[in-house]
């Protein structure tokens, strides 16, 4: 969330929000974020992205296949960007479940490079908070993303 600052210098009846803050104030937290992609050239891409962001960060990791994230004995990211194609699993949207098992209070975001209708209602049904086209979103966009999906992922 945004702390509120003062609405007159905007001239809007609605407050302005600063992202340095939550609502109530504190500094945001520094997310822990996982990225399950084979493919290493888009982690280094999404990992910049982020850092370019105005979000901080304890870590972001990378985990080349799905079985690596559940296996691993690392305290529960806040955030888990997975992409749908991995060569050692089916299509991912159908383990979402299993992640939200084993890091319950994880939001998961999807990216893929195949957007079709029904994988945005696949994916949330699963429990996955967005489905996105890898290579569509901006820094500011993805990190708001990530933000989103740390608050609600909890409650999915």
């Amino acid at each position: 969330m945004f702390a509120e600052s003062s609405s007159q210098s905007s001239g809007l009846d609605f407050p302005i929000l600063a992202p340095e803050n939550d609502a109530s104030g504190a500094p945001l937290k520094n997310y822990k974020v996982a990225v399950v992609d084979d493919d290493h050239r888009e982690f280094f891409m999404l990992k910049y992205m982020l850092k370019k962001s105005h979000l901080s960060f304890d870590s972001i990791e990378h985990y080349s296949s799905l079985d690596d994230l559940l296996a691993a004995d690392t305290p529960s990211p806040h955030v888990v960007l997975l992409d749908r194609h991995l060569p050692d699993s089916v299509l991912t949207e159908s383990r979402i479940r299993e992640i939200r098992a084993r890091h319950n209070q994880c939001g998961v975001i999807m990216h893929t490079g195949n957007m079709t209708p029904s994988l945005r209602s696949t994916a949330a049904h699963e429990g996955a908070v967005a489905v996105v086209e890898k290579g569509s979103l901006d820094s500011n966009t993805i990190s708001s993303l990530v933000r989103v999906a740390a608050m609600i992922g909890p409650q999915m």
